[in-house]
């Protein structure tokens, strides 16, 4: 398995998000973007539209008209993103998660400095390391 890099201590999760889009965007690869959260993906939807002012990061969800034509993907269904770069906006692992993320050559997971998300972040990392999967760890304090 590929390695995962995880981005933590990030200020606000989704805002982060919207910049690993962008730069992901501008290097000519594809995202795709996840989460369970239903909520929590509105609001990054939301979000990547108002995001910067000066550039529009063409982005939809899994299932619409547009999902074959824009760069960045978005759903709360794993198994039907694709992409270059997964960015995992999740507090849990899926179950089938080993099988999920062979499909991307990139995983980036975020987490915040919300005590809650790093106390479930560092579950994931254990998941991970059990695994043996190779992680990288960015602290992401300002």
């Amino acid at each position: 398995m590929q390695k995962i890099d995880f981005h933590f201590n990030v200020p606000n999760r989704l805002r982060y998000a919207c910049l690993v889009a962008r730069t992901v965007y501008k290097r000519g690869l594809t995202l795709a973007l996840w989460t369970s959260d239903a909520e929590r993906l509105r609001s990054l939807d939301a979000l990547l539209w108002r995001f910067d002012d000066l550039a529009f990061l063409p982005h939809a969800r899994c299932g619409s008209r547009l999902e074959g034509e824009t760069p960045i993907l978005l759903s709360t269904n794993l198994a039907e993103l694709k992409g270059d770069v997964l960015l995992l906006l999740d507090d849990h692992l899926p179950g089938n998660w080993k099988t999920e993320f062979e499909r991307f050559a990139r995983i980036i997971d975020v987490v915040s400095t919300e005590p809650q998300e790093l106390k479930l972040s560092r579950e994931r990392y254990r998941a991970y390391k059990a695994q043996g999967v190779e992680l990288a760890a960015y602290d992401r304090r300002q």
